[in-house]
């Protein structure tokens, strides 16, 4: 009796997973479609430096620009989180057989509750399908980025991107970019001024620290003597 009901227990526990899986799938589906158009009408280059994440990579509007003369691919969609890029990765990721992939999820994971092991297994499941299908590929984290509308949740964040970079600093094929510290003043307050008016998403100042960050490294890294 007890194993019957911990079968049925499991099939439920499945089905919801299942659905859930489903709804995520549709609820992404019209924007990966619109990537997957796009390449179809101009396919990106190989060998590009891949931006992928959730709303502040796909609000980066300046980002070609921002990281000239490298060469690099957009592919943000809204508020996604970790688990749901692993859910798309060969439909906007790997299918580009990039030099490197730089990744910015974690921000929604934490707002949704999700703990920070949890979090940590996503991405480190994405690595190991990176080392899998593309290992000569490089794969860098940007930290968590601290927001006014999310302080309550900067804890977390401090430790999501404690063990991103120790994570990163343990090979020499990935890295971490850190774009949380440059964003708190010099009393160690979030800086008011580098974002739009929802206190969560950048805007010109905001993105201007994150290319005074990114760019050096991805330069040092991939650039062109």
């Amino acid at each position: 009796m007890k194993q019957a009901s911990s079968i049925c227990l499991y099939l439920l526990l499945l089905g919801l997973t299942m659905a859930t899986m489903g709804q995520t799938a549709s609820r992404w589906e019209p924007a990966i479609k619109r990537f997957e158009e796009a390449d179809a009408m101009s396919p990106p280059p190989k060998g590009a430096i891949l931006f992928v994440g959730s709303s502040s990579i796909a609000f980066w509007r300046t980002l070609a620009d921002d990281m000239a003369p490298l060469n690099v691919i957009n592919r943000g969609f809204g508020g996604s989180q970790m688990f749901e890029l692993n859910m798309f990765r060969d439909r906007i990721v790997t299918k580009y057989k990039p030099r490197a992939i730089v990744v910015y999820e974690g921000d929604n994971d934490t707002f949704a509750g999700k703990s920070t092991d949890d979090i940590l297994k996503e991405f480190s499941d994405f690595v190991a399908h990176i080392d899998d299908v593309l290992p000569d590929t490089d794969v860098c984290f940007i930290s968590v980025k601290p927001s006014i509308s999310r302080v309550h949740l900067l804890s977390q964040q401090a430790e999501v991107n404690r063990r991103l970079k120790a994570i990163a600093d343990a090979r020499d094929d990935m890295c971490y970019l850190d774009v949380a510290t440059p964003m708190f003043n010099e009393d160690g307050e979030i800086r008011p001024d580098v974002f739009i008016q929802d206190n969560l998403h950048l805007n010109a100042d905001g993105y201007r620290i994150w290319t005074e960050t990114i760019k050096p490294v991805l330069m040092k890294r991939y650039g062109v003597e």
